[in-house]
């Protein structure tokens, strides 16, 4: 629990002393590992014959994008070492409230702050006990903290789990205003074993949902050992605190230095912000999602090439704002090019047409309709992922 004066307002770094220095450190130690790759290998001072040339260039151009991947992760360990947490102690009429209040439920409180930042409403810290001998769930603690607050208050996850005896620390923050019921449909291009295509639906924190869908180039196994190589390291980058931009470079930087395999991989993501509704997308040469209101279907589309492609590729943000009743649509190129010349007008119409509110039912629905669409043949893997947004009763 952090110390602070009564009804001040303190920004405090996360990290302080020794572990901020080793952070640094850190991220000095990458830096310089970045400048020395960049220094390798000159590009103004190729000599030799033509194939010594060439050996030559593709060795600077491994040698940028592995500098590039360095360099991100250089500044990772600065913006974590730099990381404030924005504190905030309550009003002592209020916090002596929520002691007596607390109190009278058997909860010996002996500090509490508010923590702000991450771009949602404050978090609230408690340092808590039990007077008597019962246990009480976090949950429990969290109803308490909903009437007394008058909002709806949940443990995150960082949060102790159950209140004993021993003084422990519960974080609280709102409970989400909406939420995700989510499906997926999926068909294998014919001849093949298993799909190209991978997804993933992730909660990275408790307001925030990742969708992503991968299509490896080609089919059969290794598309699908590189579709799967993209989730599965979006997903750790993500795990481990990188925002979704920086995770989206560093994907590429590493699917860039082994361009020459062939490697190529779409990846269209989406992240949703169960507190306000907000979706944003970033797409690497991915099909066009969609978002069904009512009659109508949204396309969020982008003219953007697949990780890999190039070293340097920088992700295009798009937004949009989810209500209750919409149905996000995200596919693969297999589902889109099935409707030929004009995919995302007929996609488009074939999702706006469809009457159906359940997820299942949709993705099933646009399975079934691309498959229609080519005589009843499977020339591709399809993968349809559909969400329908549920607002909380509770907000």
């Amino acid at each position: 629990m952090l110390k602070v004066k009564e009804n001040n307002k303190i920004d405090n770094y996360l990290f302080t002393g020794y572990s901020k220095k080793k952070l640094y450190c850190l991220s000095k130690t990458y830096e310089e590992l970045a400048r020395l790759y960049r220094g390798m290998t000159q590009e103004e001072g190729f000599a030799g014959s033509r194939n010594d040339i060439l050996r030559q260039y593709q060795l600077y151009q491994a040698n940028q994008v592995f500098a590039n991947h360095l360099e991100e992760i250089s500044e990772a360990f600065a913006d974590v070492a730099d990381t404030v947490m924005h504190v905030n102690v309550p009003a002592a009429h209020k916090r002596r409230a929520l002691v007596q209040f607390l109190k009278k439920k058997g909860i010996v409180v002996r500090g509490i702050i508010f923590l702000e930042g991450g771009g949602s409403a404050d978090r609230i810290s408690i340092e808590a006990r039990l007077g008597g001998r019962r246990m009480m769930s976090a949950l429990e603690l969290g109803g308490l903290l909903s009437d007394f607050f008058g909002r709806r208050l949940i443990p995150s996850y960082e949060s102790a789990q159950c209140l004993v005896r021993g003084y422990e620390t519960f974080i609280f923050e709102d409970e989400p205003r909406y939420a995700l019921m989510s499906a997926v449909s999926r068909a294998v291009k014919e001849g093949e074993k298993i799909s190209g295509d991978n997804f993933s639906l992730e909660e990275y924190n408790q307001n925030q949902t990742t969708l992503m869908i991968s299509d490896g180039m080609g089919s059969g196994e290794q598309a699908h050992k590189d579709s799967q190589a993209v989730i599965e390291l979006m997903e750790k980058l993500l795990e481990a605190g990188f925002n979704k931009e920086k995770a989206f470079t560093m994907a590429n930087s590493a699917l860039a230095s082994q361009a020459q395999c062939g490697s190529l991989t779409t990846l269209d993501l989406c992240s949703v912000n169960l507190l306000t509704g907000e979706a944003e997308f970033l797409k690497a040469g991915a099909a066009p999602s969609y978002i069904k209101r009512g009659a109508r279907a949204e396309e969020i589309a982008s003219d953007t090439l697949p990780l890999g492609s190039i070293a340097e590729l920088c992700p295009m943000l798009q937004s949009a704002r989810l209500e209750h009743g919409d149905m996000l649509v995200m596919v693969s190129d297999g589902i889109a090019d099935a409707f030929g010349d004009t995919p995302s007008e007929s996609l488009a119409q074939a999702i706006a047409g469809s009457s159906t509110l359940n997820p299942k039912g949709l993705s099933d629905y646009l399975l079934r309709y691309a498959i229609n669409r080519q005589g009843g043949h499977i020339t591709d893997d399809m993968t349809v992922l559909v969400c329908s947004v549920i607002k909380s009763a509770y907000r």
